[in-house]
């Protein structure tokens, strides 16, 4: 939690607060911002916390969860496992990108392990001791258009396993995160392997482009 609050004081003077649309320049996807990950299909976010998997990897878990002030919400856009990203980039639809849990300083992360109600890929968030990951860590943004705008619907696909990030929804998981929705990977995406944009913390765009 202290980590994403630094953020926030340390780049105030280029982040803009905003929620669906923003001032000019703010309309893109930008490495370094942070921002909460809303499942179209059931309108819930894209959670972590530090509750670890029962079975499979034992690893931390990743759900979905409904609440607007929830500070386990929020994912920052880094370049993907080895490499670096200019803050501000503009992410092309394509790229290869990680995700950051802020709160917990963990990557959204997948492997062939089995996930725990619907049996499809498992989901997890994951880092070394030193902070860093794996190429498990590693998502392809699917959009339209040359660049990931936040007003638009996106895919998330596996680049180690082809499979996208995904929720039916309806495998709810009991104590202690009762209620939260499982989010696993599949193989096939559909509507309920889309997502969208929500409010965050959002650097302003480059104007050189990555």
């Amino acid at each position: 939690m202290a980590h994403f609050w630094m953020l926030t004081a340390a780049l105030l003077a280029c982040l803009v607060c905003a929620r669906a649309s923003g001032p000019i320049g703010y309309d893109e996807v930008t490495c370094g911002s942070t921002m909460r990950i809303n499942h179209v299909a059931t309108r819930l976010n894209l959670r972590s916390h530090e509750v670890a998997y029962g079975t499979g990897s034992g690893q931390q878990s990743v759900t979905l969860a409904s609440s607007d002030s929830d500070s386990n919400d929020y994912w920052q856009i880094r370049a993907p496992n080895g490499k670096d990203c200019k803050q501000g980039a503009r992410i092309k639809c394509g790229a290869t990108i990680r995700l950051l849990h802020t709160a917990t300083r963990k990557f959204l992360h997948s492997h062939q392990f089995q996930s725990p109600l619907s049996h499809n890929q498992e989901v997890s968030a994951y880092a070394r001791e030193d902070g860093e990951g794996d190429s498990g860590d590693n998502w392809k943004v699917e959009c339209s258009g040359t660049y990931w705008e936040r007003a638009n619907t996106f895919k998330l696909r596996h680049a180690d396993t082809n499979q996208y990030l995904h929720s039916t929804g309806a495998h709810k998981f009991n104590r202690p995160i009762a209620g939260q929705r499982e989010v696993c990977a599949v193989g096939q995406a559909s509507r309920l392997s889309e997502w969208k944009s929500a409010e965050g913390y959002f650097i302003k765009a480059a104007k050189a482009n990555n």
